[in-house]
């Protein structure tokens, strides 16, 4: 068995390997390190796309539930001549059962806080409407409740129809009713 220079006995298997080739190479070339960059840094970009628009569907999705509440809420005034009652946390009451086909009040909204009617005998703030409830206030995030803020009333969540009140450590955005 002959050993020429640069081959070892992985020739001799069929195996072509230039042990000269393999001692220079030592590390990465500058076009597989800036190709390496580029792949992570669309793959970030994607995924913070993609975030983004989970929580824009999460907010877009709250609103509107937000405002068939709201429709539902001035349906029974036009009805009844008053607003539905005030119940307990996450309870629908039950002259907006009818108008629903599904109990929103049932589970967390995509926001992770729970539906609450505050009728017109509410301890918060005296505000007849709809309220998001979030217990304790740690699990409100309080930029999609600003984005919510944005989308139906005015941006800030210290003003406007709807507010953020923090009452025995639980969160309340209060989405006062807008009459028609």
């Amino acid at each position: 068995m002959r050993m020429q220079r640069g081959w070892d006995i992985r020739n001799d298997l069929g195996l072509k390997y230039s042990a000269q080739a393999h001692r220079n190479r030592r590390g990465f070339t500058l076009v597989e390190i800036m190709a390496c960059i580029a792949i992570v840094a669309i793959m970030a970009i994607s995924i913070i796309r993609a975030r983004n628009q989970s929580d824009d569907a999460k907010v877009v999705s709250v609103a509107n539930t937000a405002r068939l509440l709201n429709d539902i809420a001035c349906m029974v005034y036009e009805t009844t001549g008053s607003w539905p009652a005030d119940v307990s946390n996450s309870t629908l009451p039950p002259e907006m059962k009818p108008y629903l086909s599904n109990n929103v009040f049932d589970d967390d909204t995509p926001m992770n806080g729970r539906w609450d009617w505050n009728g017109p005998t509410t301890s918060i703030s005296n505000l007849i409407g709809i309220a998001l409830r979030f217990n304790p206030t740690s699990t409100a995030n309080h930029q999609l409740l600003v984005r919510l803020d944005e989308l139906i009333d005015d941006g800030d969540l210290h003003t406007g129809s709807c507010r953020k009140i923090v009452k025995d450590g639980s969160l309340f955005y209060v989405m006062s009713v807008a009459t028609k």
